[in-house]
């Protein structure tokens, strides 16, 4: 895509999607409280990042409507374990390619293991996490990789299949969103103020509305286009915008993190260091801010920065004006 190019974008949504999101936010919870067959399926598979389930999101995206988990099952049952292999290392993100080189993923997958282990002493590959998150798998054949997958996989079927619905519902809203919007800011309002950055890269950008609260926003990539998946939440009446917006500002470090923020200070590395606090503790804030409107996540895979919404104050008197009766209901 050229810079200044008019942006394709596209919903998707679908009940294999929120199995693998489900699982990737599954692996960063304690196994103990995990329901005991997922605890064991993932501890098999061993990753405790979730990385590895966002690479097998275009394995879900391929599938073609209505993208369900049984769908994807078969699909993952049938796929040939080499090329399984490719899309668990990355082999359709460009980043990851470009990071650790198309050749050792293409041995990797294949079973060289001089190769696996140039990934796995990546520093920065799999988000710095290979030596952790592939090193149960990346030594295994094919045929085993498969097969402790889609046990993950069969574990969370029957969950996920149950909010088809409300996943249809969801893309329903985001379809309207992109008609009648630019969609750079249909997805920054979809998304909670996420502003995307277009890239060179990217075809085209898929939006996948999911319901795990643990997740609220995930970018992932699959041959020539960005995924961005993010939680869908219904529209909140001027109330509940408004007690998101007092809870954000009733911490006072929260507030010296909007006041850093509106003084330039965007990088999240950069807000720990001003704040003193634990980059944990800084991105749950964020959070909270980003719900109430306050500020925005702006960039891309490449870098992002946090910064003030301008539209805040201008949104929060009218949204006081409407609780107080001076304007028409919401």
């Amino acid at each position: 895509m050229s810079i200044g190019q008019r942006i394709e974008a596209e919903v998707v949504a679908g009940t294999a999607f929120s199995a693998l999101l489900g699982l990737s936010a599954a692996c960063r919870a304690p196994r103990d409280e995990l329901p005991a067959a997922l605890a064991g399926t993932l501890e098999d598979v061993g990753d405790n990042e979730g990385e590895s389930w966002l690479n097998l999101l275009g394995v879900a995206l391929e599938l073609g409507s209505p993208y369900g988990v049984e769908e994807l099952l078969e699909a993952l049952r049938t796929m040939d374990g080499v090329d399984l292999r490719r899309h668990l290392l990355g082999r359709f993100a460009w980043s990851w390619c470009t990071l650790a080189g198309t050749e050792d993923i293409e041995a990797a997958a294949a079973g060289d293991r001089a190769a696996a282990r140039r990934l796995l002493d990546h520093p920065r590959y799999y988000a710095g996490h290979a030596a952790t998150s592939l090193k149960k798998l990346l030594p295994l054949d094919a045929d085993e990789t498969r097969a402790r997958l889609v046990a993950a996989v069969e574990v969370v079927a029957v969950t996920a299949q149950a909010y088809a619905d409300e996943l249809s519902a969801a893309a329903a809203t985001a379809s309207a969103a992109l008609a009648v919007a630019d969609p750079l800011a249909a997805i920054e309002r979809l998304t909670s103020g996420y502003r995307y950055v277009p890239e060179v890269e990217a075809a085209r950008v898929v939006l996948i509305p999911h319901l795990v609260p643990a997740l609220p926003l995930v970018l992932a990539q699959h041959r020539s286009a960005r995924l961005i998946a993010y939680l869908a939440e219904p529209d909140r009446s001027a109330e509940q915008q408004l007690t998101a917006l007092g809870k954000a500002l009733a911490d006072p470090k929260r507030v010296e993190i909007l006041a850093l923020i509106g003084r330039g200070v965007g990088r999240a590395g950069d807000l720990v260091e001003s704040s003193g606090l634990t980059r944990s503790t800084v991105h749950h804030h964020l959070t909270l801010l980003r719900a109430a409107g306050l500020v925005a996540l702006e960039g891309n895979a490449r870098a992002y920065t946090y910064v003030a919404r301008l539209d805040a104050p201008a949104e929060v008197a009218e949204l006081v004006a409407v609780v107080v009766g001076q304007k028409g209901n919401q």
